[in-house]
């Protein structure tokens, strides 16, 4: 094997590895909101409760990530059901998607938070 076939190889290898590692369960604005319609989902808002009263997703709850309870809190919701969480840009609701995970729920994550969500222009309720 020459020089070129070799890094041709390795090429080939790093980009079917890095596609292979993308998460299904992070999903965009319009697919997280067609998951919301399907039954036995529940919505998580996992931001503080005045980042929550500032503006929610309809029929969400809001449990707060940073809570010392949060992982108390948790455990009472149904692992019969889907758990679609959220926070402000992406990141909380990673650190809550993989606590969930590690307890047995399936989880999908909103990839870009609420700062996504409004920039697509999907609808907000509970705004003061």
């Amino acid at each position: 094997m020459n020089k070129q076939q070799f890094f041709a190889c390795l090429l080939a290898g790093f980009i079917f590895f890095s596609c292979a590692g993308q998460s299904t369960d992070v999903l965009t604005p319009k697919d997280f909101k067609a998951k919301m319609s399907q039954p036995s989902v529940t919505l998580l808002d996992v931001r503080t409760p005045g980042e929550f009263n500032s503006g929610h997703l309809e029929k969400s709850a809001n449990l707060n990530v940073n809570n010392s309870q949060f992982e108390a809190q948790c455990s009472k919701l149904d692992k019969t059901k889907t758990v679609l969480v959220y926070c402000y840009s992406g990141a909380r609701s990673n650190r809550a998607a993989k606590m969930l995970r590690q307890k047995g729920f399936k989880v999908y994550e909103l990839k870009g938070g609420m700062e996504a969500w409004q920039e697509e222009g999907l609808a907000v309720v509970g705004k003061r």
